[in-house]
């Protein structure tokens, strides 16, 4: 082992010691770039071997990848209470999602990433190849049964899911990644987000007595 290094091999942390050599990763990756940064210095970060972390990733290629994974998967898997109203459950899920994407850890891996793809277009190519970060959000089920019940005229429910995410904070997150203001106050944005979900259901509501 090496000398001064806390192992992290301990029985039943498995799930645990992954998601702190991720969280290591993405605070070293931000603070230094994914091409200057080295798994030694990921290994300090997380308190643990660099052995460690290459017997759960088989690269710093693989280890970046999985981050991005990781932050995709915590956007993906919030829920969409479908025993409110759909505007009380559609500000609830933006609301949560927008917790996400909107935070400074979030926002600091959005622009590392940019970075990086932009001068390493092989790197950008091999994420694509894996499909890293792609995954449906359940938002777009939402719609699509909320087109169904007849109460609304879904058509396209990826696209509408996306612009109704942009209306609802897409200004705030392209307004953090460009650095214009380190921060808006909460009730800025979930007021922004009511009014993009009042507005978004008003337009596709049905006529009374419209065909589904």
């Amino acid at each position: 082992m090496e000398a001064g290094v806390i192992p992290c091999e301990l029985p039943g942390e498995g799930a645990v010691q992954r998601d702190r050599i991720l969280s290591a990763a993405r605070d070293v990756f931000a603070a230094e770039g994914f091409h200057v940064a080295t798994m030694d210095a990921v290994a300090r970060r997380a308190g643990c071997s660099k052995k460690t972390i290459y017997k759960l990733f088989a690269s710093k290629e693989d280890l970046f990848f999985a981050l991005l994974d990781r932050a995709k998967g915590e956007v993906c898997s919030v829920a969409i209470d479908r025993t409110k109203e759909p505007e009380a459950a559609l500000v609830e899920f933006m609301e949560k999602v927008a917790g996400h994407i909107l935070d400074p850890s979030a926002i600091a891996l959005t622009r590392m990433t940019l970075t990086e793809y932009t001068h390493s277009p092989a790197l950008l190519e091999a994420a694509e190849r894996r499909g890293v970060g792609t995954a449906r959000l359940s938002l777009e089920a939402y719609l699509e049964e909320l087109g169904r019940g007849g109460g609304h005229e879904i058509l396209a429910a990826e696209d509408e899911a996306r612009m109704l995410m942009g209306a609802a904070f897409g200004a705030f997150h392209h307004e953090l990644l460009i650095g214009v203001v380190p921060a808006f106050p909460a009730a800025a944005v979930r007021e922004r987000i009511r009014r993009a979900v009042r507005v978004y259901l008003r337009g596709t509501r049905r006529p009374l007595g419209a065909a589904a």
